[in-house]
């Protein structure tokens, strides 16, 4: 599997608010659906222009990285309305109370699936006009939190997160990728993996032996780049590190972040993916 070749040039459009997620509509009429959890961590908002690249199929799923290409969004949420506040359980029904429309049932299905106790905040959102239509967006836990306190039922509006990423990437997001070598291109490497969030380790390929410490940034990593220039001498080492550890190992040129992003998916998606 070769990632991001069937399909291969990317989908740009607008970014569309959804009472969960959102769409991006291409110019030739096609719709992708963006996950809640993306639309919070790129922080996006209603009119961004993303690009999306087809990865494969994970089960039923298309699966996308996500860019944000260009922030063009002005703070708003289209004809989103969301309440942030405590859900309640009365008669047989979930629901949260909002000032604008009273108490909102909320779907049982959408309630087991995030396993909701009595209490717990979550934000619900509609389009607006239609509460019958909400939609649970998000249960927050306590490292989760709104960053502004909001009252009960009161509506909730929407704010950039302080930390963003630009690219999401389903397959390094919260992985640790150790890249080896590159010393020149260091921080070339670490933003294209950075802005995926993803973590980033790196150890010089000038050093004389490769010691304990690669040793132990590999068994940290979920992946590692071998970058082959000016290290020949030290790849021998660090692949039988890498077997010896079970971590998938990819090479890349100095000059190929973008290459080895490729790769590393590649190494990590595995088998899980079908084009």
């Amino acid at each position: 599997m070769v990632i991001g070749e069937s399909e291969s040039s990317a989908h740009c459009g607008s970014f569309a608010r959804l009472p969960r997620g959102g769409t991006i509509r291409t110019e030739s009429g096609k719709e992708i659906f963006i996950p809640e959890v993306w639309v919070r961590r790129l922080g996006l908002e209603e009119g961004d222009i993303l690009s999306a690249v087809f990865l494969g199929r994970m089960g039923d799923s298309d699966l996308y990285e996500f860019t944000v290409e260009e922030r063009r969004g002005q703070g708003s949420s289209g004809q989103r309305v969301s309440v942030v506040g405590p859900v309640l359980f009365h008669g047989g029904e979930w629901m949260i109370y909002s000032d604008d429309e009273g108490l909102i049932t909320l779907r049982a299905g959408e309630a087991r699936a995030m396993r909701l106790r009595e209490g717990d905040l979550v934000e619900v959102a509609y389009l607006r006009g239609e509460p019958s239509g909400a939609r649970i967006a998000w249960k927050y836990e306590e490292t989760d939190l709104p960053e502004q306190t909001t009252f009960p039922g009161r509506p909730k509006t929407e704010s950039r997160e302080r930390v963003m990423l630009d690219v999401a990437d389903p397959i390094l997001s919260n992985r640790t990728v150790l890249v080896v070598g590159a010393d020149l291109y260091k921080e070339a490497f670490k933003k294209m993996f950075e802005r995926r969030g993803a973590g980033f380790l790196w150890e010089s390929g000038f050093q004389g032996g490769p010691g304990k410490t690669v040793e132990s940034k590999v068994r940290r990593a979920d992946v590692v780049v071998i970058v082959t220039e000016m290290m020949s001498h030290r790849m021998p080492a660090v692949e039988v590190m890498c077997l010896k550890n079970r971590k998938p190992f990819v090479y890349a040129p100095s000059k190929g972040a973008s290459g080895a992003v490729r790769q590393c998916q590649e190494a990590l998606a595995g088998n899980t993916l079908k084009r």
